[in-house]
């Protein structure tokens, strides 16, 4: 198992900590008002996502998603 150290998640390393494919994470993006997914930040012009904001919207999700 890969331990994430990093603070900020690319969407490769997202999809990868939370067991989905890049299509899913974007399609969560895209219906953000229904998913109240985390809004990226922009670092060198790339979405990154802060691994404790994704730790605390997955644990706020329905247990279908973790």
């Amino acid at each position: 198992e890969q331990r994430m150290t990093a603070t900020w998640l690319s969407k490769m390393e997202l999809a990868t900590y939370l067991g989905i494919t890049t299509r899913t994470v974007d399609r969560w993006r895209k219906d953000a008002d229904f998913y109240k997914f985390p809004t990226p930040r922009y670092i060198a012009g790339r979405p990154r996502w802060h691994i404790k904001e994704v730790d605390n919207w997955m644990s706020k999700q329905p247990t279908k998603l973790r």
